[in-house]
This record gives structure tokens, sequence and C-alpha cells, in this order.
């Protein structure tokens, strides 16, 4: 799973076996260790007490929750992103966009794009 956060919005891009695996419930997460005593972690859930996607951080993790229902459609289906904006309307307004990875049109030499969806132009 990638991360890339940019101003106020969140994306999460999985691979297949990610999608897979959100699809059937199990939670995916990646961690970054920078040094000694310096982690950050980052997750994607499923949730069965909420109706939409939530976002929030908390002790250097940050945690994406997806509503049960639409994590098994999304897995299921050729729907390429989940797009929802949390807080809508305030100052903590942010955008969090959950996809699935295709691969690059270019190769990158120290990448592995195999376990990543074929990409529709390709």
């Amino acid at each position: 799973m990638k991360l890339r956060i940019h101003k106020n919005s969140i994306r999460l891009r999985l691979s297949q076996p990610e999608v897979q695996q959100i699809g059937t419930g199990e939670p995916v997460h990646q961690l970054l260790r920078l040094h000694p005593g310096s982690s950050f972690e980052y997750i994607l859930k499923t949730d069965t007490d909420i109706s939409e996607v939530a976002a929030h951080i908390n002790k250097n993790i940050l945690t994406v929750s997806l509503p049960v229902f639409m994590a098994e459609a999304w897995a299921l289906t050729d729907e390429v992103t989940i797009r929802y904006i949390q807080n809508k309307g305030s100052e903590f307004e942010s955008c969090i966009l959950i996809e699935k990875d295709f691969q690059c049109l270019h190769k990158r030499p120290d990448e592995d794009e195999s376990a990543n969806f074929i990409n529709p132009n390709a």
C-alpha cells in the first residue's frame, strides 16, 4: 500500500493482493521506520460500526476506516476509486482517496509492480 499526502488530502493505493485482503475484512498496514524510536504507521481497515469512510491520526498512526459493505463491493468490482470528503465545509475538511494501484506505463528499474493491476492503457 502506498500513501500520498498532499495539503489536506490522503491517497492510498493498493495492489491486487491488498485489495483482496481489505475485501475480506483483513486490515492492510505499512510501517515507516526512520531511526530508533521514530516511526509512522498507516492502516486501512474495515469497520462494521460505521457508514462512511473515516480517517484519524493518533500516536503516529494514521488509520483510515472503511465500512465493510463498501470494502467488499469495491474489492469485487472494476471500480477504481473510493472518494470521500471528511468534515465537509469545516476547517478540517479533507479528501480521502482509496485506489487500486495500476502498473506504470514506463517501467522503473527499482520498483516491482507485478502485484499491481494491469494498466488499462497498456
